[in-house]
């Protein structure tokens, strides 16, 4: 895996001027003048962030409608921003980026949530592969609550569920090197009907899943090639019926959380989600995550 180092991202982007030739390049290349129709290159005004014909003097802002756009933050610190969120294993937290850049903790996390919704994949995937399906709980055990909190949580959890107060998250991952994840989270608790209407939109009919023994993945099998494994009889392997591979996954997701941000709430679970998953999947094309996100923002 070829790795992009913080001497390559300083070389190529060195100050604000760099960044916005390259905006420039992305989303004016082989530009022609809507105005005159010069095919000529246009050439930087100085002291602003646009570029003119050299013929009529038309003007184009390669930061107009982008993320960048009004911002007084220097590019030079949004590319950065965007690097760290591309190369480190776990993400970095707004209030890494305040430190950084010595910027207001307002600033850093709209930065933070602005890369996010840039790593979040539009169009929802469809899977033709084999993949493993499985849900998970996300959130802290009541045991380290507040005594207030605690008290408050064990009186209204009536099914003494271990899982009450956390977020609930379901998941389809595409087995292979270049696989794509989906997630999603689901306030309402997971029941049979559910997950077969998810499964089916997201799965082509007659497909290899894998999945544990939970009942709400039961009749999944007159519709795909279902592969069980018992988790309650602590069997988690039988030849290729696994779904170690999306447990993985899980915890990668728990690990960024616990590790880089401590808490998210249910609000803004979907954008951290996304952007593990990005990670995820270009994990073995480092290099590439840092273009695709700029070629995001044009």
């Amino acid at each position: 895996m070829k790795k992009y180092t913080i001497k390559e991202f300083r070389k190529q982007y060195p100050d604000d001027d760099a960044c916005l030739h390259k905006l420039f390049e992305i989303r004016y290349k082989n530009l022609v003048c809507p105005k005159c129709e010069n095919d000529k290159p246009f050439v930087r005004v100085k002291d602003r962030r646009s570029y003119y014909c050299t013929c009529c003097g038309f003007q184009v802002y390669p930061t107009k409608g982008t993320i960048f756009e009004k911002t007084t933050t220097s590019l030079t610190d949004w590319f950065h921003a965007i690097y760290l969120q591309t190369t480190t294993r776990n993400g970095v937290s707004a209030k890494e980026l305040e430190r950084t850049f010595n910027i207001c903790y307002k600033t850093a996390l709209r930065m933070a949530h602005q890369i996010k919704i840039l790593m979040s994949d539009k169009d929802v995937p469809k899977f033709f592969d084999t993949v493993e399906i499985d849900e998970t709980y996300i959130g802290g055990q009541a045991k380290f609550y507040s005594n207030a909190k605690r008290k408050k949580v064990e009186k209204e959890n009536t099914k003494k569920d271990n899982s009450y107060g956390k977020t609930q998250v379901f998941g389809i991952l595409e087995r292979g090197e270049k696989g794509k994840i989906y997630t999603e989270v689901v306030l309402d608790p997971i029941n049979r009907a559910w997950a077969e209407d998810k499964v089916k939109s997201m799965v082509t009919f007659g497909k290899q899943i894998y999945t544990d023994n939970s009942q709400i993945y039961a009749k999944l099998h007159r519709l795909y090639q279902h592969g069980i494994v018992n988790h309650i009889e602590r069997k988690w392997v039988r030849g290729p019926r696994h779904v170690n591979t999306i447990e993985s996954f899980w915890n990668q997701v728990k690990r960024t959380i616990k590790g880089t941000h401590v808490h998210v709430s249910n609000r803004h679970m979907q954008k951290y989600l996304n952007e593990i998953a990005f990670r995820w999947e270009h994990r073995n094309n480092q290099e590439e995550m840092f273009d695709l996100i700029l070629r995001r923002v044009a």
